[in-house]
């Protein structure tokens, strides 16, 4: 059975800061640098995702804007588990290409491939124009974004908060 997609609310914020920090080391380790890697903490990732969720869902929280998890429920033990996450929201951004950003999208490993991203993706921003920020030597994740219709839009720059990984952009 597919993981079931529901929007986020404030009871998440627990578990979906352990996914992000669990998918960060999926996705960026040997990519980022330890240091970075090593300076997101539960605490940090547990304050970024409150405060998107801090009036109970992410649009009473910042209005437009949409946060959704993706919940696998294992029929033997009943166990549920959070596999992906995604978010959008208005831009904030002075040189915005589109209104709308997609700020996180992530899935834990073991679900690459099965589509779960490209449900996520759809729950946050459906066929809407959007733009997003890649690490650059995240090559996978621009094959992903290409096939739904994002593209390099040619700005790119060292993203200092990431101890200055080079990031892209792409628009759709």
């Amino acid at each position: 059975m597919p993981p079931l997609i529901r929007s986020a609310t404030a009871d998440d914020v627990e578990a979906i800061a352990r996914l992000h920090l669990q998918c960060f080391a999926e996705v960026y380790e040997g990519v980022l640098s330890p240091r970075f890697l090593a300076c997101n903490t539960i605490e940090t990732a547990r304050a970024e995702w409150a405060s998107y969720l801090s009036a109970g869902d992410a649009d009473a929280t910042v209005p437009g804007s949409v946060v959704v998890v993706a919940v696998e429920h294992d029929p033997i033990t009943g166990a549920r588990e959070l596999v992906g996450l995604a978010r959008s929201a208005p831009s904030i951004d002075a040189e915005a290409p589109r209104d709308t950003k997609l700020d996180s999208l992530y899935t834990r490993r073991s679900t690459w491939g099965s589509g779960l991203g490209a449900r996520l993706l759809d729950a946050v921003l459906g066929e809407r124009p959007a733009y997003l920020w890649i690490v650059t030597a995240n090559t996978r994740a621009a094959r992903f974004y290409e096939k739904h219709g994002f593209a390099f839009d040619g700005f790119g720059r060292p993203y200092e908060p990431w101890d200055g990984t080079h990031c892209s952009r792409m628009v759709r």
